[in-house]
């Protein structure tokens, strides 16, 4: 470290730095690790910045500075757990170890995957069951995400647990050997694969016959979010020698070759996916099958992994008509089609001609699912861009509600019902910010577009936002973050009165039957019990339990399984109370009177520019606004109607809008004008 300064003050502090740290400034002066188990701790702001790595789960920045830990392994080859996740590490780490010398790829490199007790976000890094080979030396470098992200850290390394395949399981087995090769995002590499399912009530073992498969499968690392965690979600075709589809049924589910494992590390309940997921299909929608398995990866278990259909095109999933490259013309050029809310770039999408009306300036993009980006023709494009276009012209315009004219000329009313209440029964803000689909099929057959399938829940049924706590709050009119803003359709349908009272009785039917509370918690315990001895070397394998992983949650982090499935249910009982207070519309014929339903209230756009407007279920007498010292800035009387439009173009900063109801009723919401 080189520092040249003529004041005996700032000399004493940039010493105290160098005294305080503990790990060696480069892999030339690392600090020894003598023997594993191993605690440590430091601070990087007195270091420099030497090496830099961009770890493959989050793209990192680089530039913070870093400390080095060197470890010699003895005789025998050892699996070892790294983390900066157990003690006063606060800030944004990264963690990555080279073998041999400081030089090249390193053989472990991980930015984010879990939250240290002295910062407020899931920005640690922990690599689990990393490999030491026999009688070699490795580095451990302790870097930050970027220039300002330094500070004090704990090191720990433990040998890793749970690592052994179980002797035996109750759930299917899923046995794979990539034959040395590594497992990376794209391309999917060559690998055998083996599933054991003996059936109810029969115990599974590594060494049974593989009386589901046995064969070779293409896998690769899936999923955005999900893929940064520690446990990795796995993409799998079916193949054969050849590297060709192997179209066959897996666990009970129809003939394909495109399958997914989803990881848990988000949940550690293992049920968010397969709830909603059967919600959906019990609704009268196709939804991904599911199957709870155990995993092992090169004779090293990776835990309990959620088995499902990948959603496509296919008979037996999104059964929508096929379009080839020369359906160009005439009714084979009307379908079928998937296109989504996702992850966009300039080739994969199309703009809206609208903005979310809680985002206005910010694109609006809808993704080709079927055909892509590769496949899609000019012809196909122009097709379901103007197909979405004249749905849209209709649902923003000025007749909307017309029950021939309006919106619903084009979409199926009811999957789009049904795929709101799935999502905002469980809160789920990537069901209506990304991961969400919509499909449609030849005219000849059905000329609507479908919501749908369901798909994400890892982040849903859980309290994330200090603003919406206890199961509170609707997701639906979330305005998405800086990468995907999604349309706001359902805030301008439930303005639609029929539409309304449609989601109205849908829902209340559904509360006597499938989102009846004793139902849903029967089905949960169910699952529960199946994965009682499961769950137990899952935790062993991922030592999460009692520790905020993944999506940061508020509140307190169960330390069981058994508290983990209390504290699911009961988010879900005050969720469905929040539900059936709040739901708009009103279905008087369904005999649910001792339910009072609150107004349904939307100030958009919030944060606003020049115009917001308010909109209430109800009849408004009057709407006025208020800044933060209480004076009067815009007041509109005598509107009679449940909409009003203000003009805020003078307006800047935080306000109070207070409606008044004709039932007498008040209703209070923050507004940001910008």
């Amino acid at each position: 470290m080189k520092v040249v300064c003529s004041f005996w003050v700032l000399a004493l502090i940039i010493n105290f730095n160098v005294y305080s740290q503990s790990g060696g400034e480069t892999c030339a002066t690392a600090t020894v690790i003598s023997s594993i188990p191993y605690t440590g701790s430091g601070s990087t702001l007195g270091a420099v910045d030497d090496y830099f790595e961009s770890c493959a789960d989050v793209g990192n920045q680089g530039g913070a500075n870093d400390h080095v830990y060197e470890y010699t392994n003895g005789g025998t080859d050892k699996y070892v757990d790294i983390s900066l996740c157990e003690g006063i590490t606060d800030y944004d780490s990264q963690l990555y170890v080279y073998e041999g010398n400081c030089t090249g790829t390193p053989v472990g490199c991980q930015e984010d995957g879990c939250q240290s007790p002295s910062f407020a976000a899931a920005y640690n890094s922990r690599i689990t069951a990393q490999l030491l080979q026999a009688n070699t030396t490795y580095f451990i470098v302790i870097d930050g995400y970027s220039g300002n992200d330094n500070g004090n850290y704990q090191l720990n390394i433990t040998e890793s647990i749970g690592l052994n395949p179980p002797s035996a399981t109750n759930i299917p087995l899923v046995l794979i050997n990539t034959n040395g090769q590594e497992i990376i995002d794209e391309p999917k590499i060559l690998v055998n694969m083996k599933i054991i399912d003996n059936g109810p009530g029969a115990l599974n073992h590594p060494n049974d016959p593989a009386n589901v498969y046995d064969g070779y499968a293409g896998i690769e690392i899936r999923g955005s979010y999900s893929a940064t965690l520690p446990q990795k979600p796995y993409g799998i075709e079916t193949q054969d020698a050849f590297g060709q589809n192997n179209n066959v049924p897996l666990l009970g589910m129809p003939t394909e070759n495109d399958w997914i494992l989803l990881a848990n590390y988000n949940d550690k309940t293992f049920i968010r996916n397969i709830l909603a997921f059967d919600l959906f299909n019990k609704m009268g929608h196709y939804a991904p099958r599911t199957k709870l398995c155990e995993v092992v990866i090169n004779d090293i278990y990776n835990g309990v992994y959620v088995f499902t259909e990948k959603i496509k095109r296919d008979n037996d999933r999104v059964d929508i008509s096929r379009l080839d490259l020369d359906d160009n013309a005439g009714d084979s050029l009307t379908g079928g089609y998937i296109f989504k809310v996702d992850y966009w770039d300039g080739t994969n999408s199309w703009p809206s001609n609208y903005d979310n009306p809680n985002y206005p300036g910010s694109a609006v993009q809808y993704v080709y699912g079927y055909p892509d980006e590769f496949d899609i023709t000019q012809e196909q494009k122009i097709y379901i861009q103007e197909r979405v276009g004249e749905f849209e012209d209709a649902l923003w315009g000025n007749n909307f509600e017309h029950p021939s004219d309006g919106y619903r000329k084009y979409i199926d009313v009811l999957s789009f019902i049904d795929y709101f209440i799935v999502n905002e029964f469980s809160r789920n803000i990537d069901g209506f910010k990304k991961s969400r689909r919509f499909h449609k099929t030849r005219d000849d057959k059905d000329s609507l577009i479908y919501a749908g399938p369901v798909w994400d829940f890892d982040w849903a049924y859980k309290d994330t936002d200090a603003n919406m706590l206890n199961g509170s709050g609707w997701i639906h009119s979330y305005s998405g973050g800086s990468d995907v803003k999604p349309p706001g359709w359902y805030m301008r349908m439930i303005q639609d009165t029929t539409f309304a009272n449609e989601l109205s009785c849908r829902y209340f039917t559904l509360r006597n039957t499938i989102l009846d509370t004793s139902v849903l918690f029967n089905y949960i315990d169910s699952l529960g019990n199946v994965l009682t001895d499961a769950q137990d070397r899952h935790f062993t394998r991922w030592p999460i339990l009692g520790v905020n992983v993944g999506t940061p949650e508020i509140g307190t982090q169960p330390n069981t399984y058994a508290e983990e499935l209390v504290k699911f249910k009961g988010w879900i009982a005050e969720r469905l109370n929040w539900l059936d207070n709040n739901m708009p519309g009103n279905c008087p014929n369904l005999g649910i009177t001792a339910i009072a339903k609150e107004p349904y209230l939307a100030v958009y756009p919030n944060p606003a520019n020049d115009v917001v407007n308010v909109f209430v279920n109800k009849s408004i007498t009057d709407v006025s606004v208020f800044d933060l010292s209480g004076k009067l800035v815009r007041q509109v009387k005598a509107i009679g109607g449940s909409q009003v439009q203000l003009d805020t173009r003078d307006l800047s900063g935080s306000f109070l809008v207070v409606i008044q109801l004709d039932s007498g009723q008040v209703l209070r919401e923050k507004l940001l004008i910008q």
